[in-house]
């Protein structure tokens, strides 16, 4: 999987099995609606997941839908990709008086994604005045100003959340490891970066899972070194939010061809699409990998941080088992040798340190077994590998080469593919295939 240039709980990085089914036609979907929402969205019902949400607000005028909920189908909306039905959906509330704070910052945050800023500063402003004690008004007004390019004043509403938030409460250390990411954002837009570094590390410390990527930013501007791998929060929040529109936009706006490059390499290197292989798809997203890779598979279990994504990959019937967790424990929970295919499409961009993974690769893969992947190229990064432009890790030939000499596995092929775009460039990758020796 790969990220667009993307909170979920953060206490461990397991989860339980994904169990949602898929949204057939004759498969009754649950009766509330915001379950019924991301079901249809799991399940890639796009047109029907929009009709629902415009049902339900079709309802909200004779008061049967409470603001809590416009304000979460109106998320669900932005997730998809579609601000101006967010924007339709909440409008009625806001016109007679009738949406909380939830639907006004939601509503804002969908006119600011369809370049309508200063009616979103607008709607937040008037928020900020009716209650100017909230943190999360006030988040949201910071935000919005940071994108019509509003440094100063932006920088004055995140100071304002540091001001009020004491920590004392869970609540209050996610205000405050929020605010203190985005003034470390908005200092850095202003070149300031002793400033901004200090802001994430606050952000770091009042959240030590960095959902918000801090360790990154860091890592970005040199004011420390690349983490090991972004964190199991960070990559979860991220995909989470990418889910309902990733294979659009990774198709569509991205020209990804990354599973079809990878099966390629497969092929060439001497893998058959006979259904002969138990296999393991690590970070497998949506199921992308799987369609490509399930005439290869007897078997073929999904394995991914982001819950979204796990429920989109079981409701599309490519793999036997799809598993919501850590990558690492999904290899080496269950029993050594018990596969012998692992693909990793676009997923080691998320680990740095590639060591650990292969060591647990090795004992998850019989001898003789096989294993693709993907992972962005990086041609001098001291240690290996680095964080490149788009926050993501590449990793250097020799190092790749080192970690398979070193944890058993023959490097068969590593070629340079393109497998998508970034902001109309290219974006080299490594395409590999070894096999565990």
């Amino acid at each position: 999987m790969i990220s667009p240039l993307l909170d979920s709980p953060a206490d461990g990085d397991k989860f339980p099995d994904a169990t949602l089914p898929p949204a057939a036609e004759d498969t009754p979907l649950p009766d509330d609606p915001l379950t019924r929402m991301e079901a249809l969205m799991a399940a890639g019902a796009r047109d029907a997941a929009i009709a629902h949400a415009e049902a339900e607000a079709a309802t909200w005028t004779a008061g049967r839908r409470t603001p809590g909920l416009a304000a979460a189908l109106a998320r669900c909306l932005i997730d998809m990709g579609e601000p101006a039905s967010a924007v339709a959906l909440i409008a009625p509330l806001v016109e007679d008086g009738s949406a909380g704070t939830g639907a006004l910052i939601a509503m804002a945050r969908a006119l600011g994604l369809c370049g309508r800023h200063q009616e979103a500063l607008s709607l937040l402003t008037e928020a900020s005045f009716l209650d100017g004690r909230s943190a999360e008004v006030l988040l949201a007004l910071g935000n919005a100003r940071l994108a019509a390019d509003d440094v100063p004043r932006a920088i004055g509403d995140f100071e304002r959340v540091l001001r009020l938030a004491t920590g004392d409460t869970v609540p209050e250390r996610v205000a405050l490891a929020e605010a203190h990411f985005r003034l470390g954002e908005a200092w850095r837009a202003m070149d300031e970066t002793a400033r901004a570094a200090r802001h994430f590390r606050a952000s770091q410390e009042n959240d030590p899972a960095d959902r918000r990527g801090a360790a990154i930013r860091l890592a970005e501007m040199d004011a420390a070194g690349p983490p090991t791998r972004a964190s199991a929060a960070y990559v979860r929040a991220l995909f989470d939010g990418y889910a309902p529109r990733y294979d659009t936009h990774m198709t569509g706006a991205l020209a990804y061809s990354g599973p079809e490059t990878l099966r390629a390499a497969a092929e060439a290197a001497g893998l058959f699409a006979d259904g002969r292989y138990s296999a393991i798809d690590l970070g497998c997203g949506t199921g992308l990998s799987g369609a490509t890779f399930r005439p290869f598979c007897r078997s073929l279990t999904g394995v991914d941080l982001s819950p979204r994504m796990t429920a989109a990959a079981l409701a599309s019937g490519h793999y036997d088992a799809v598993v919501t967790g850590d990558l690492l424990a999904a290899l080496t929970e269950g029993g050594a040798a018990r596969f012998d295919l692992a693909i990793a499409c676009d997923t080691l961009i998320y680990l740095g340190d590639l060591a650990p993974f292969f060591s647990s690769l090795a004992t998850a893969l019989a001898r003789g077994g096989w294993f693709v992947f993907s992972t962005e190229k990086s041609d001098a990064a001291a240690g290996g590998y680095e964080i490149g432009p788009a926050r993501r890790f590449r990793h250097t030939e020799a190092y790749l080469r080192e970690m398979a000499a070193v944890h058993g596995f023959e490097a068969l092929s590593l070629n340079v593919a393109a497998l998508r775009t970034e902001k109309r460039q290219p974006v080299e990758s490594f395409v590999g295939t070894m096999r565990r020796v």
